[in-house]
């Protein structure tokens, strides 16, 4: 790598120059792929900030690897990736470097920083499909699971069928589920989620058989699982129906194409429309449950 950078460790302050980095690569990287849309192509970080701001700070103040590039010239930020470390499962979060900062070595430099290998038990990355990006993950100790796609709607009224309670969740039992369903327990994350969206979980009888995030302010919403794919409609049918009496008029959730009911019930029954971005899902084995599973959205963990 050239001797041109500077590698050092982030700190919270880092954070507004690390999201602004990460709004110009994603555009640039949407551009390269064809995508249309001019306010994703030309992001206003101070207008997408305030959306963004508590799941930073929570990264910042949580992760377990934070590493940011910089010209030494002007301490222009070049770079940076970030890794948390949840029971065990170290996943990375973010990998992003400024467009036309292509530095010979530094994607690689960065990795080993943050997604070191022995560091946690299994390994994940939910990664954007940028070509060279993918092909430095895939010699990191990761592999294919699904594919997910973006999906959105104005939503509609509709309810859980009959046979299932709802009720406000708690955090134990987001964890137990999730322990079920992801492999390991991530506590911190899911207060964070609690307190930045309305959690419910779904009975039948005195069984817990699915939980979900609401859509927040900003309309992103989830994670959404269930222990089984049959409870996924249910689960998802009352995500739409808060968000209809909220008001929202546009949500979004990113859906792994591996969740066959429920991309039948989003895509084939509401009629969610699938964006022209899309992810993949990358881990050292398949121990999370991604037929049964929606990510957090924004998605940088799962």
């Amino acid at each position: 790598m050239s001797a041109s950078v500077d590698i050092r460790p982030a700190a919270a302050a880092d954070s507004r120059a690390c999201f602004a980095l990460f709004r110009r690569s994603l555009a640039d990287l949407l551009a390269r792929l064809g995508y249309k849309e001019p306010a994703a192509l030309a992001p206003d970080p101070d207008a997408l900030w305030p959306a963004y701001e508590a799941l930073f700070a929570h990264l910042a103040a949580t992760s377990a690897r934070w590493w940011i590039a910089e010209d030494p010239r002007d301490g222009a930020a070049l770079g940076y990736a970030r890794s948390v470390l949840r029971g065990g499962t170290l996943e990375l979060t973010e990998f992003f470097v400024a467009p036309g900062a292509r530095v010979a070595g530094l994607g690689r430099a960065l990795l080993e920083r943050t997604f070191p290998p022995g560091l946690g038990e299994h390994r994940a990355i939910i990664a954007t499909v940028d070509a060279p990006a993918v092909a430095l993950y895939l010699r990191f100790g990761v592999g294919h699971q699904s594919t997910g796609v973006d999906v959105t709607a104005t939503p509609r009224p509709i309810a859980p069928p009959a046979g299932y309670d709802v009720a406000p969740a708690t955090l134990e039992e987001i964890l137990a589920l999730e322990a079920q369903l992801l492999g390991h327990a991530r506590e911190p994350d899911v207060r964070f989620m609690l307190a930045d969206r309305r959690a419910v979980v779904l009975r039948r009888g005195d069984r817990a058989v699915a939980y979900a995030f609401e859509f927040n302010a900003d309309g992103f919403g989830g994670p959404v699982g269930a222990l089984e794919p049959e409870h996924m409609p249910a689960a998802l049918a009352h995500l739409e129906g808060a968000a209809h009496a909220a008001g929202l008029q546009s949500v979004d959730l990113t859906l792994p194409l591996s969740a066959r009911t429920a991309v039948d019930w989003l895509v084939g029954e509401r009629g969610f429309r699938i964006d022209p971005f899309y992810c993949l899902f990358l881990a050292d084995g398949p121990w999370a449950k991604l037929d049964r599973y929606l990510p957090f959205n924004p998605c940088l963990i799962l």
